[in-house]
């Protein structure tokens, strides 16, 4: 791989293992209706430190434009100024609303949240965006923005709905924030982010064909049409940006199927960390990682744990996964080391995951990854090389 994006990518993927969940895409979308959402984030506890600060970060330097100071926008938020620029440095839910807060009393220009949208692009996302760049096409795209939304501070819950027999494709947005005074900021900025992210994507030709708002139409009303330049209608019953489904399956010009294996790798260990840092779920992985074998049902796990299996099942539904999620997503990330970083032959990996042959096994990876697992050695040879 070369080239100075590409570079950065490496330099990104050197040091990714001090942040470092598989959760699928679908690949094989049906044809007719299909609607496709992002239904774990909402279960992330509001003082949990798991989202980076690249959002206030851009903030910031608009409320800077504006003669105003980083430090007034932090005001008893707990985020410091240095935290800003870190790409390590993590931020809570409860911090994230105190400087949205902060930025719309401050803020001279209702408009901010679109002017701070237009300023963020795919390589603020870090990892996340590298995925969604490196796609191959705009379907595949959206589907992995979804699925894997945890890691990109989901403040709306994000659903794609496409309607083939209409020709057009709904990206739907609800606030998750559910503080009233933010509700329009909070929406104009992901309207705005996701305009630039498309177009950065599908290229600057990119246009929605209408866009639907469930607020009143605010006082900077007229900066919708200059901004997104097409029909925006307010008091909707949702929020969704609407564009033809043409788009959904032209192949993204940086696609790059290496880097995007590589990159949605690392994507599940970080999402897999994100639920599994503390608490129960915490409890659970520890016990798996060291011996998927023996703690192979989650009777086993809660007897060793002291528990009914009932409790366990509520205690990780609190946290927001379950044991079959995170059996499945820790046998994945070791079948992937063992496959990547050892010579064990498909029987012995089989064997050490558990798997009754390795035939169940094969037909596992094969159900996570979509590729069998001699394709997988050969992609991972070759990513090493490159």
């Amino acid at each position: 791989m070369n080239g100075p994006r590409n570079s950065t990518l490496q330099s990104l993927l050197r040091n990714i293992d001090r942040i470092l969940t598989p959760i699928q895409t679908d690949d094989n979308l049906s044809q007719g209706r299909k609607f496709f959402d992002s239904s774990s984030e909402s279960a992330m506890a509001i003082d949990e430190k798991i989202y980076p600060t690249y959002k206030i970060a851009r903030l910031a330097s608009v409320l800077h434009d504006q003669g105003l100071l980083a430090d007034d926008l932090l005001s008893d938020t707990g985020i410091t100024a240095a935290e800003l620029s870190s790409h390590s440095a993590r931020i809570s839910r409860r911090q994230v609303i105190a400087a949205y807060r902060n930025a719309v009393g401050l803020s001279r220009d209702t408009a901010i949240g679109l002017t701070a949208g237009q300023r963020l692009g795919l390589t603020d996302y870090g990892i996340y965006g590298y995925a969604l760049i490196s796609s191959a096409t705009l379907r595949k795209a959206l589907t992995f923005a979804i699925e894997y939304h945890p890691m990109a501070t989901p403040t709306v819950h994000m659903s794609l709905e496409i309607d083939d027999e209409a020709g057009t494709a709904a990206f739907l947005m609800q606030d998750l924030l559910n503080v009233p005074d933010l509700r329009v900021f909070n929406i104009d900025l992901q309207l705005s982010l996701v305009f630039s992210l498309f177009k950065e994507m599908a290229g600057e030709t990119f246009r929605f064909s209408k866009i639907e708002a469930s607020f009143p139409a605010p006082p900077h009303h007229q900066s919708y049409a200059r901004l997104f330049g097409c029909d925006v209608l307010f008091d909707q019953p949702q929020n969704a940006l609407v564009f033809d489904t043409s788009w959904l399956d032209q192949p993204l010009t940086r696609a790059n199927p290496i880097t995007e294996a590589t990159v949605r790798e690392l994507c599940d260990r970080f999402l897999l960390q994100m639920h599994t840092e503390s608490g129960i779920a915490h409890s659970v992985y520890t016990m798996i990682m060291k011996d998927p074998r023996t703690f192979n049902t989650i009777e086993i796990v809660a007897d060793k744990l002291r528990l009914s299996p009932r409790t366990l099942r509520r205690k990780l539904a609190l946290q927001g996964t379950t044991f079959r999620q995170l059996h499945n997503d820790i046998r994945m990330q070791l079948a992937i080391e063992f496959l990547r970083s050892s010579n064990m032959s498909t029987d012995d990996v089989a064997d050490r995951l558990g798997f009754s042959d390795a035939a169940n096994f094969r037909h596992a990876f094969k159900k996570w990854t979509k590729r069998t697992t001699g394709e997988y050695r050969r992609l991972a040879r070759v990513s090493q090389q490159a």
